[in-house]
């Protein structure tokens, strides 16, 4: 019923005035809010957790967890009955609570350029105080240093050789450095290169202080078994082929004796006497040369050797040719040696053979088979050249010395 009492006219001041407006509830909030706000506290409970697990003084932090959790708790409370205005009290001492954190957050990229930022480094081993101590000839305590690292890092590969080195080396115990190699060889971690130089420097220690070439060798053997038909493998083999040498070497060294010879007196009033030329057999070295690459296939020295003594002294160009081929064609050699055998050959074909477009050859398979190397451009210069350096072989070759009249400088004119 019209009531004219409670009747406002529309042209009357108070038809102006817009009703009171309670603030909005969460229950009263659209359907996408609600979405949303729950994606934004999953987020902030992965973010909270991901602090967390950084943290170093994770002590506070939980303190500042428990008291977010709580204003937050407030904060939805008075929101859902409808007294927002309150809520935002709580509101400011949430932001209190994290503003230095984000703050830090803020700048901590800025700060990152001068202290190298949160980044943690990766945990190594320190030996410094063990190479301190064994430089200043305390062994014994340097080997306990490196144990103790070792203790921290087991298996660590520069920690075991060192300890090695120093029970080898300073404490004269043998046995004891191959027990810590042995050790380290059954690491799985281990890399080839560092498996090939463990058994090389063992190999060293068996020559040098055990005075055992067999236990070298077996040494030696063991990383062709490991690695055969690779790098690690053929340099094996090349220090077992000189073994011998080596041994010989160290003989000698230890059995030579020097003696005292007594001068000779009024050397000056004696006549001068020629010195006897050494005799160099060249049958006999080219045989043993052969005997050697018998026993030992992989001697690349000797081969070169042997090739360089068919050529220049038997004249046999052929059978250099071959022994050079030979090494030429081995798998596992290095581009430097290759290349320095190819280039040898060059010579040789120069030299020996008087043959220019050989070696031009030769060169050019130093450029295809080393594109875009070093080698290929010392080729590639040798090879601009190659006719100035067969024309001055060829007039060396050629010339003679005449006969000339002693004591010219004596007579008349």
């Amino acid at each position: 019923m019209w009531n004219a009492q409670s009747y406002i006219p529309p042209w009357s001041a108070q038809s102006f005035i817009p009703p009171p407006m309670r603030p909005p509830t969460f229950a009263s909030a659209h359907p996408d809010s609600k979405i949303w706000s729950v994606l934004l506290l999953i987020f902030f409970a992965w973010y909270a957790w991901r602090c967390f697990a950084n943290s170093d003084d994770r002590r506070v932090l939980l303190y500042k967890y428990a008291a977010s959790v709580a204003l937050i708790l407030i904060i939805f409370v008075l929101m859902f009955l409808g007294l927002g205005f309150i809520s935002i009290g709580f509101m400011v001492i949430l932001a209190f609570v994290w503003l230095p954190s984000v703050v830090d957050m803020c700048i901590k990229p800025l700060t990152g350029l001068f202290d190298g930022g949160a980044d943690e480094t990766e945990p190594k081993p320190f030996y410094f105080i063990a190479a301190a101590k064994r430089m200043k000839g305390f062994h014994q305590e340097a080997a306990e240093e490196v144990r103790k690292q070792l203790e921290k890092f087991p298996g660590d590969f520069e920690g075991s050789l060192l300890l090695a080195t120093i029970q080898a080396e300073d404490l004269h115990d043998l046995p004891g450095a191959q027990a810590t190699i042995d050790e380290l060889l059954e690491q799985a971690t281990l890399t080839p290169q560092q498996i090939a130089t463990a058994l090389h420097t063992l190999a060293d220690w068996q020559l040098q202080f055990g005075r055992d070439p067999q236990a070298a060798r077996e040494s030696l053997e063991c990383i062709a078994q490991k690695f055969p038909d690779t790098q690690f493998s053929h340099a094996a083999d090349q220090r077992i082929a000189r073994l011998g040498e080596t041994t010989a070497t160290r003989d000698f060294r230890e059995n030579a004796k020097f003696e005292v010879r007594q001068r000779e007196r009024d050397i000056g009033l004696q006549q001068k006497t020629q010195p006897t030329p050494e005799t160099f057999n060249a049958d006999e070295t080219a045989a043993e040369y052969v005997r050697q690459l018998e026993a030992h296939p992989a001697d690349t020295i000797t081969r070169e050797k042997l090739a360089i003594l068919y050529a220049e002294h038997f004249q046999r160009l052929d059978l250099a040719v071959d022994q050079l081929e030979q090494l030429i064609e081995l798998p596992d050699e290095t581009t430097k040696h290759v290349a320095r055998w190819l280039n040898l050959l060059a010579t040789l074909q120069i030299n020996i053979g008087r043959d220019e477009n050989a070696a031009r050859n030769t060169l050019q398979r130093i450029i295809q088979r080393f594109p875009k190397s070093s080698h290929a451009e010392l080729a590639t210069m040798r090879l601009a050249t190659l006719r100035n350096e067969f024309k001055a072989n060829a007039a060396t070759a050629t010339k003679t010395l005449g006969t000339y009249e002693k004591n010219l400088g004596l007579k008349r004119a």
